[in-house]
């Protein structure tokens, strides 16, 4: 098991610890990684705009990670590439799962084998969960009742074709942000009440548990005694998603509301 007070030493991830008193609460951030280690390379196309498609796009410089450490939100940030390993899917199919893009744009070109698969999920997806469940281990001797902990995702502003296919019901018309708890299962009622309501405070749109309920990582953190969630930010409110570029004046709103809402959230 990891120890919590050294793990910022680790490439694959980066634990931002609290600066001012103990551990509160947990924020995730698994997606934003563009981080392809050498061990992928034989496996993965070299089309960087199609690697690049379905990256939370620097989720991370969303929030003020600063300003959470001082509340005592601890922030643990992925930096490898979820085509390489996806760290809101369960190990058996972590390891390229992404074949191809959500554009049909082929991603893995060779297939690697089962003793290189074990290899790279001992690697690469098993240190973030021990480090995850040292946290909240942690949390939960520091913390009374419940421990809070948020995933924090984007989405396209609209479903690909990918989207469509596994669930062809939806709606093409996505909201600023998603908050979901595998529909109810994974938090209080009132835990993911209080998101909705301090996200859409400023005009913002807000969905519950549509088009997403909650991942692997909502899942696995629930096994603990836990208030958790997983937010989905509309790529539409803080990005171009043609040119794959952060549009700064809407980064400068998004980043201090977010920020707000999350500490609100997660600390009360």
């Amino acid at each position: 098991m990891f120890q919590t007070d050294v793990p910022s030493k680790n490439p694959i991830f980066t634990y931002h610890a609290p600066t001012n008193g103990p551990l509160r609460a947990l924020l995730s951030i698994p997606h934003s990684g563009e981080d392809v280690p050498a061990a992928f390379n034989p496996f993965l196309t070299s089309d960087l705009r199609a690697m690049k498609e379905d990256v939370d796009y620097r989720v991370n410089d969303l929030v003020d990670i600063p300003r959470l450490q001082g509340s005592g939100v601890g922030v643990l940030q992925a930096h490898v590439h979820r085509v390489c390993v996806d760290l809101n899917r369960a190990e058996e199919n972590c390891v390229m799962f992404w074949k191809e893009n959500t554009k049909g744009v082929p991603l893995v070109l060779k297939e690697a084998s089962a003793a290189e698969v074990q290899s790279l999920i001992q690697r690469y997806h098993r240190p973030y969960f021990e480090l995850m469940s040292s946290l909240i281990y942690e949390l939960e001797r520091l913390v009374p009742g419940k421990v809070a902990m948020v995933d924090l995702h984007s989405m396209p502003s609209a479903p690909t074709a990918y989207h469509l296919k596994q669930n062809p019901h939806q709606k093409t018309h996505r909201a600023d942000f998603c908050v979901s708890d595998q529909k109810g299962k994974t938090c209080e009622p009132s835990f993911i009440a209080r998101f909705v309501s301090d996200l859409a405070s400023n005009g913002s749109e807000v969905a519950v548990n549509d088009p997403y309920v909650g991942g692997f990582v909502t899942t696995f953190v629930d096994r603990f005694r836990t208030n958790n969630i997983q937010i989905e930010i509309n790529r539409r409110i803080y990005m171009d998603e043609q040119t794959k570029e952060l549009i700064p004046a809407k980064v400068a709103v998004l980043r201090p509301h977010l920020t707000d809402c999350l500490i609100k959230g997660l600390i009360g």
